[in-house]
């Protein structure tokens, strides 16, 4: 049984290997998009700053010291157009489960967790980003009640 928990600095190396999957999954879907980079996967700079908040936090699952999960939570700026209702977004930036632990409820949990922590800060919407090509996360998204709000198109200039 695992537990989810705030991310702590000292899990640095166990947090780089979950985004270091999360990265190359995107690299074989879009390499005109991603690219392999030297150094960790995230720095530990930017971890600390996602730690520090307060609009801002990584969960992790936790099996026993072992992570096998994380969230990264980011509260978004609110639309200066004066015609844009008041939102308090949280961007659900990543959210990653190891591969060899998928299918056993632990997005399910890390999800539940996001909601249980925007709702902490207020939000009145949890927004995510899927790349097109991730049908798989789309699904996972839906089941859980996010719907489609804006399509990004992109061209080649």
């Amino acid at each position: 049984m695992f537990a989810v928990r705030p991310a702590r600095v000292e899990d640095h190396t166990a947090l780089c290997a979950l985004f270091d999957e999360l990265d190359e999954f995107h690299r074989q879907a879009r390499p005109e998009l991603f690219r392999p980079f030297e150094g960790p996967a995230r720095t530990l700079g930017q971890i600390g700053q996602w730690l520090k908040g307060p609009g801002s936090t990584v969960l992790v699952a936790d099996d026993a010291g072992d992570i096998i999960g994380l969230a990264v939570l980011l509260t978004r700026s609110p639309s200066a157009f004066a015609g844009a209702v008041p939102r308090k977004v949280i961007e659900l930036d990543n959210l990653v489960v190891r591969a060899d632990r998928r299918g056993f409820g632990i997005g399910e949990r890390l999800l539940a967790e996001t909601q249980r922590w925007s709702r902490t800060q207020g939000a009145t919407h949890i927004e995510v980003g899927v790349h097109a090509f991730n049908s798989d996360a789309r699904r996972f998204y839906e089941r859980y009640g996010f719907a489609r709000s804006i399509d990004r198109l992109m061209m080649v200039a």
